[in-house]
């Protein structure tokens, strides 16, 4: 076992990291243990390396509460040798103070899809925020995929997530999130919501970068140009292969031929900055019709990765 890295993790959650807005949180003092002590702080690491057989394998971990790991599973018939992982969160779900730190390394060749058991509830808060740092670092053609079940913003909840992903050479990442507000958001919607993603070459150069901040008690989120009469969000995005305009228009045709009828959803599809890569953004009014559309979103981008179609996997 090795331990994480604190000096990475610990910069995650310095006030230079989120948006001006967004920082009277972090200072908010709480009336029981500091934010991020023991039992407000967990960890998980994981750096995996391919075997001589070809099959991608967990080389070292750490975790601690409230992260729990299995080992990795190998489900995906098209691609046998990708390893699997669900990170488990027993706890059920972030209170106010807790800092959680995730970090994963993937060795040159290593083919990884990394997901967790059931959706994440950000939990009512009175005071400061949780905060969730997630790092990737993907040695030379390396691939990851990262596909985390929905997160559950309740009532007043505070939250921040920072990604951060350095991809080495002919590396590629890929990664899908659904955001949702428990409750009805012109009564009580959650408080806080601050998330970005930031992707670099391995030479630090950026190749995406994109930074959101909502706070629905200073501006409400029902309004045109915001979220409207949705209330579930989410994109998906793959970063680090070369594309075409003809990949967007392509996917965002095979999303609109998916949707149903009945569907209230809306959603958009674009080249990333260089042609390095394609975005997709969905809304709408139920968490299976967003879920369908990013999945239909994972299958496209697959196959023209990949050439192999996306699996399902057990939950």
């Amino acid at each position: 076992m090795s331990e994480p890295d604190a000096s990475r993790s610990g910069r995650s959650f310095e006030a230079a990291f989120w948006p001006q807005s967004f920082q009277p949180y972090l200072s908010d003092a709480l009336d029981q243990r500091p934010a991020g002590s023991t039992g407000k702080s967990g960890a998980c690491k994981l750096i995996f390396a391919v075997a001589r057989s070809g099959k991608t394998r967990l080389q070292r971990s750490f975790v601690s509460h409230p992260f729990h790991l299995t080992r990795p599973w190998y489900l995906d018939p098209a691609l046998p040798g990708m390893a699997v992982v669900y990170v488990q969160t027993p706890a059920g779900g972030l209170i106010q103070g807790d800092r959680a730190t995730l970090q994963f390394d993937l060795g040159d060749m290593a083919q990884v899809h990394i997901t967790n058991q059931a959706a994440e509830k950000i939990h009512s808060m009175t005071a400061n925020c949780a905060l969730q740092s997630v790092s990737f670092v993907l040695g030379a053609g390396a691939y990851a995929e990262y596909s985390p079940e929905p997160v559950i913003l309740f009532p007043r909840a505070r939250f921040g997530q920072h990604l951060r992903v350095q991809l080495g050479r002919k590396a590629t990442f890929f990664f899908s999130e659904i955001f949702l507000i428990r409750g009805d958001v012109t009564l009580e919607p959650f408080e806080a919501l601050s998330t970005s993603l930031a992707v670099t070459d391995e030479a630090g150069d950026p190749l995406m970068r994109e930074h959101g901040v909502a706070l629905p008690l200073q501006q409400r989120l029902t309004g045109p140009g915001v979220l409207d009469r949705y209330h579930v969000w989410g994109q998906a995005v793959l970063v680090g292969r070369a594309v075409t305009e003809g990949w967007a228009r392509k996917i965002q045709g095979e999303i609109q031929e998916d949707v149903f009828p009945d569907t209230i959803l809306v959603a958009g599809t674009t080249v990333l900055p260089g042609k390095y890569g394609v975005c997709v953004k969905v809304a709408g009014t139920q968490v299976p019709a967003v879920r369908r559309a990013l999945r239909r979103a994972w299958q496209g981008l697959r196959l023209r990765h990949l050439g192999v179609p996306a699996p399902d996997l057990p939950k």
